[in-house]
């Protein structure tokens, strides 16, 4: 008995959609960092974006690399593999790799600056 499909289920178009989803509560979340003037959910937004791009990057380097004979595609291959892929890129999330804190940089100054000309211009 060879199952091959878990019914009409798409893997790809869900992954595709959980990933859109991700890339719009980033930037609704750097949103409201930025409009509330909040430090800490800027940070919270840098590591996110971080996060999300080290998985885009995964996702390209991934692709690059040849397909093996060894194991047949299947289903569960692919199951097996994004679910792989995920906690990989979950454990490299802790760690991170450096961009979250030259970028949480350059925007508090720049948070910074837009609240210090608008406590400025309130005052007046």
């Amino acid at each position: 008995m060879r199952i091959d499909g878990i019914g009409s289920v798409d893997i790809t178009t869900g992954i595709e959609r959980k990933q859109v989803a991700e890339d719009q509560k980033f930037e609704e979340y750097l949103r409201k960092a930025y409009s509330e003037g909040d430090k800490q959910k800027l940070k919270d937004a840098c590591r996110e974006f971080e996060a999300l791009f080290m998985q885009m990057m995964y996702r390209q380097m991934k692709r690059t690399v040849p397909e093996s004979s060894l194991l047949p595609k299947s289903t569960a291959r692919r199951i097996f593999e994004e679910m792989l892929d995920e906690e990989l890129i979950n454990n490299a999330k802790e760690r991170g790799v450096g961009i979250a804190d030259i970028l949480y940089r350059q925007l508090s100054l720049n948070m910074d600056k837009m609240f210090t000309v608008d406590h400025e211009e309130n005052a007046i």
